[in-house]
C-alpha cells in the first residue's frame, strides 16, 4: 500500500507536521491523520457544516500498517503539535477501551452531565483512541449495537441506552448531538480478519478513513524539536470564540458536485463488498476541507482546501480497496448478494432465477433490489411450454464496468475510481 507520499500537507497543521517530520520514525501521514481527527474532536461543539448546527465535520481515521512501523510514533507527535492549541481538551475528553455499544453511551453521557454540572454547558465532545483496535474490534464483535453508535456519532446524532434498570437509581441514558470522533491503530491482517463486511454494509466502516503507512529510513537521533504553531492556537481562538457554519466558495462547490456525481458511478463500479466501504467519499472530503478552513481560522471553504482534502481522501480510499480487495474472508459471512455475484461471475452466461436462488440463498426481492441499483440485468427466455423464466447476468454491456465475483481479480483503483481520476483532472 503505497501513495502516501501524494497527500498534501496542508495549512499549520500540514505545515507543522512537515517541521517535525525528519525527526521522527513514522510516515508523515499518519501524525497528520491524527492530528486532523484531534482537531475535529476540539471544534466539534463550535463548527458545523449546515445551517441547522447539528452534523459537524468529524473526522475518524486508523492508521493501518504492520507492527513496528510508527503508528504509535506518529500519535506521539500528534499530541506534541496539539500540545499548545487543544492539548487541554485533549487530556480532559481523551478515552480508550470502549468495547461495547452500552459502554460508549454510558462514557458520553457522564461526560455530558459532569460538564453541564460544572459549566453549565453540556459537552458531547469525546476522542476515543484506540492503539489496539484489533482488541476492540474481536471484544465488540459479540455486540452489533457498538457499529451502530459509531454510525450514530458520524452522523452527530442522538446515542441511547435501552438497558432496562437495575435499580431505581437507573435513569434512561440519552445524549443528543453527540461529538465523538476515533483514531484508532491495526495492523492490515487484524483489519482484514476483524473488520466486518456484513458491518461495512450498514454503513459503519466507511465512516472511519483508513491510512496506509509508508516505511521510512531509521533514524540515528530520534527527538521532537519544537514547533510554532501561533497560527493553530489563533485559529482555535477563533474557532472557539463563537458558533460557525461553513460554507463552500462557488468553485469548491463545483468540485464538490463533481466528487459527488464520481461517488456514484464508483459505487456502481466497485463490487458490493468494496463499494461499502467508500460510500461517503465525497462527504468525508468536504469534511476533511472544513477542517483545513478552519485550521487557518475561516469558515468560507475554498478550492485550495478542497484540493488538499482530496489527496488524503484518495489515500484512504487507495488503502481501504488494497485491503478489501480478496472480498470477505472466513471469518465474515457472505451476504446473499455476495453469493449471486459469485454464482453469476463462475456462470458468465446467465442463470435461471429459480436456479440462482437456490443456489445464493437469496430471495425475489434480493435480486429485484440488486438489478435496480445496476449489479445485474435479466431477460426473459422461453425454452418450452409455459411462462418465460427470467435468465440473471453480471452487467457487462450496459454502460457500466463489469462487477466481478467476490475473491476475483479487479482493476486497478485508479482505473475504476472516477474520484480519483476527478481530482486529476480538476
Amino acid at each position: 500500500m503505497n501513495g502516501s507520499r501524494d497527500v498534501e500537507l496542508y495549512g499549520p497543521i500540514g505545515d507543522a507536521v512537515k517541521r517535525i517530520a525528519p525527526y521522527v520514525e513514522t510516515d508523515p501521514v499518519g501524525i497528520y491523520a491524527a492530528c486532523l481527527s484531534m482537531w475535529s474532536m476540539a471544534i466539534g461543539n463550535r463548527v458545523f457544516m449546515d445551517a441547522g448546527r447539528r452534523r459537524s465535520p468529524l473526522v475518524s481515521t486508523a492508521l493501518v500498517a504492520d507492527t513496528g512501523t510508527g503508528k504509535g510514533v506518529s500519535l506521539e507527535a500528534s499530541r506534541h503539535i496539539m500540545a499548545e492549541s487543544i492539548g487541554r481538551d485533549i487530556e480532559l475528553r481523551e478515552t480508550s477501551g470502549l468495547t461495547s455499544g452500552a459502554a460508549l453511551v454510558d462514557h458520553v453521557y457522564r461526560q455530558m452531565v459532569k460538564t453541564e454540572e460544572a459549566y453549565g454547558i453540556a459537552d458531547t465532545r469525546v476522542l476515543v483512541i484506540e492503539e489496539e483496535w484489533r482488541e476492540i474490534l474481536e471484544r465488540t464483535s459479540r455486540d452489533s449495537s457498538f457499529t451502530s453508535k459509531i454510525r450514530h456519532c458520524w452522523d452527530c446524532a442522538t446515542l441511547r441506552n435501552t438497558t432496562k434498570k437495575k435499580s431505581e437509581n437507573d435513569v434512561p441514558q440519552e445524549v443528543r448531538n453527540a461529538r465523538v470522533v476515533f483514531h484508532t491503530h491495526i495492523t492490515p491482517s487484524d483489519w482484514r480478519k476483524f473488520v466486518s463486511f456484513t458491518d461495512a454494509a450498514g454503513g459503519s466502516f466507511n465512516r472511519i478513513l483508513p491510512i496506509a503507512l509508508d516505511d521510512v529510513p531509521l533514524l540515528r537521533k530520534r527527538k521532537l524539536p519544537p514547533v510554532d504553531t501561533t497560527r493553530l492556537i489563533d485559529a482555535w481562538d477563533w474557532a472557539s470564540s463563537e458558533r460557525h457554519v461553513m460554507q463552500l466558495t462557488t468553485s469548491a462547490d463545483n468540485l464538490n458536485w463533481v466528487l459527488r456525481r464520481g461517488e456514484r458511478v464508483l459505487l456502481k463500479a466497485l463490487p458490493a463488498h468494496q463499494g461499502d466501504f467508500v460510500a461517503r467519499t465525497a462527504e468525508q472530503t468536504t469534511r476533511v476541507a472544513a477542517l483545513l478552513a478552519t485550521s487557518e481560522g475561516t469558515d468560507r471553504i475554498t478550492r485550495a482546501h478542497m484540493n488538499a482534502a482530496v489527496t488524503f481522501v484518495r489515500h484512504s480510499v487507495r488503502t481501504v480497496l488494497d485491503l478489501t480487495k480478496d472480498g470477505p474472508g472466513k471469518k465474515a459471512k457472505a451476504t446473499p448478494e455476495d453469493r449471486v455475484l459469485a454464482e453469476l461471475g463462475r456462470h458468465p452466461g446467465g442463470m435461471r432465477s429459480a436456479v440462482l436462488q437456490r443456489a445464493s440463498g437469496a430471495l425475489a426481492h434480493d435480486l429485484q433490489s440488486m438489478e435496480e441499483r445496476g449489479l445485474i440485468m435479466h431477460r426473459e427466455i422461453k425454452d418450452g411450454p409455459g411462462r418465460p423464466v427470467k435468465l440473471y447476468q453480471l452487467i457487462g454491456k450496459s454502460g457500466l464496468l463489469p462487477r466481478p465475483a467476490p475473491g476475483k481479480a479487479m482493476p486497478s483503483a485508479g482505473s475504476v475510481n472516477p474520484f480519483l481520476m476527478a481530482l486529476q483532472s480538476a
